[in-house]
């Protein structure tokens, strides 16, 4: 028996022991949360618009990209702020890992490559959970029969890579990047504010290009491996995601919404909003409402 090797025991700065909810809102521009407190802790993320959140006697506007962690039993409250329909991811945890005292009242603007960890808990948990399509009262998580194998663990997994992560961004704020770094997390983001910025005109990958004045293949690499998905697959998301707000905030017909996104015709909207959503813009409609 060879006594040589030395096991390295494994210095876990955060661990977390259990996931309580996971919910993905597609709010409309007027909801509004009584509020509530827990004995664990919550992470709420907007992933479009921007939310109101309440904490003790504290108000705050978290935007698109930003997220807030509530520590167990801190009072708070979600809201939209009556004009724009806000996308939110929101999920609560059991972790009593010491490192999580960095996130007590904290308001942090989520890089992007850490963002593909959220993208990450939101994909593995839409296939491992019934999750109630805009259901802010649910309180358990119901594994399905044909739930992937280590669908939870993943959950798991990307929760702490995201917390990990955050804590070294605030640790390494004040280092110098490497050029290569920065020149691709502003390609990336570049790439993002020229899709977003033209979500209501015809938006084309060769535009994006010419404007940003990379090669098509080099941007097209770049941003599939950032982001995994191409480019004209993030456009048709944008365009889409864009669509179920204005549905959300009830100011226009699925027509106008059509035309306003630049779509051909509303039967071509229709087509490509189902193929995106799995359902037709009238059916979203209805299904948003509480």
């Amino acid at each position: 028996m060879d006594n040589s090797y030395r096991k390295q025991k494994i210095d876990c700065i955060i661990n977390v022991s259990e996931i309580v909810t996971i919910h993905y809102f597609e709010f409309d521009r007027n909801f509004r949360s009584h509020g509530e407190k827990h004995d664990f802790w919550e992470m709420v993320y907007v992933d479009k618009g921007e939310a109101i959140i309440k904490a003790k006697n504290n108000e705050l506007t978290l935007r698109q990209g930003e997220a807030v962690f509530h520590k167990p039993n801190e009072f708070h409250a979600v809201s939209a702020n009556g004009k724009v329909a806000p996308n939110v991811f929101i999920i609560t945890f059991v972790c009593r890992s010491k490192a999580m005292d960095f996130f007590k009242g904290k308001q942090l603007s989520i890089p992007m490559p850490m963002r593909a960890c959220i993208a990450g808990i939101i994909s593995e948990a839409e296939a491992s959970y019934h999750l109630a399509r805009n259901n802010p009262y649910l309180t358990e998580l119901r594994l399905k029969d044909n739930a992937p194998k280590g669908g939870e663990q993943l959950i798991k997994i990307n929760l702490e890579m995201l917390l990990i992560q955050l804590l070294r961004f605030d640790i390494n704020a004040k280092k110098a990047t490497t050029v290569s770094r920065e020149i691709h997390d502003n390609l990336i983001a570049g790439v993002v504010e020229l899709i977003h910025s033209g979500i209501y005109g015809k938006i084309t990958v060769d535009d994006i290009c010419r404007k940003l004045s990379f090669s098509r293949s080099y941007i097209s690499a770049k941003f599939k491996d950032c982001c995994n998905m191409t480019m004209n697959e993030y456009i048709n998301k944008a365009k889409i995601e864009e669509a179920k707000t204005l549905i959300r905030e009830e100011k226009h017909s699925i027509s106008e919404i059509s035309e306003m996104l630049c779509y051909d015709n509303p039967h071509y909207f229709s087509k490509v909003f189902k193929r995106v959503t799995n359902m037709s813009p009238t059916e979203y409609r209805e299904s948003v409402k509480i």
